[in-house]
């Protein structure tokens, strides 16, 4: 603030002449950080991890899927799964068999100690939303899961097209 006023009324910081009104997006992205600092807050180092969340959810969807599955399901990189795979496999999370009907496929399940993590994670998830979502309303709530819906798939839709031939960024 210029604190020479000489008679006149202070000029606004240069700093406020410059504010822009913070985009949806610019909203967004500090929402999803302020969400994944809240989940991060109840888990070890290895469950903060994004990728490993993921992975762990997804099989406790469906549990028996190939990394190639999994891949798709999460839109994670095929070296980063392979990766929190091998992590949790040493750790007890999951198991790894052949698939019996294709000898090629392997086909990874949770364990009992995995299906503990994912029931941690997802409270973690629940009691970040119950928080987030508190001064909503039921139709402010499925307003805005209708609308980061179309956001998320017009995102899947240019990452899928922009994939032949450029390194995007990861969903990690």
């Amino acid at each position: 603030m210029n604190l020479n006023l000489n008679g006149k009324a202070p000029e606004k910081d240069t700093e406020d002449r410059h504010c822009h009104k913070p985009t949806p997006m610019m909203i967004l992205n500090e929402v999803s950080h302020l969400m994944l600092d809240r989940i991060r807050s109840n888990h070890d180092e290895l469950f903060a991890q994004r990728s490993v969340r993921l992975l762990i959810m997804e099989l406790a969807r469906k549990d028996g899927r190939t990394q190639l599955d999994l891949v798709n399901a999460t839109h994670l990189k095929a070296p980063t799964v392979s990766v929190a795979m091998q992590k949790l496999e040493k750790l007890g999370i999951v198991t790894r068999k052949t698939d019996e009907y294709d000898q090629r496929a392997t086909r990874v399940f949770l364990t009992e100690k995995g299906r503990e993590a994912d029931n941690r994670t997802r409270k973690a998830v629940h009691d970040a939303e119950e928080i987030a979502m508190a001064h909503l309303s039921e139709e402010e709530r499925d307003t805005l899961a209708k609308l980061l819906l179309k956001i998320r798939e017009d995102l899947i839709e240019d990452r899928v097209q922009n994939a032949n031939g450029k390194d995007g960024n990861d969903f990690e």
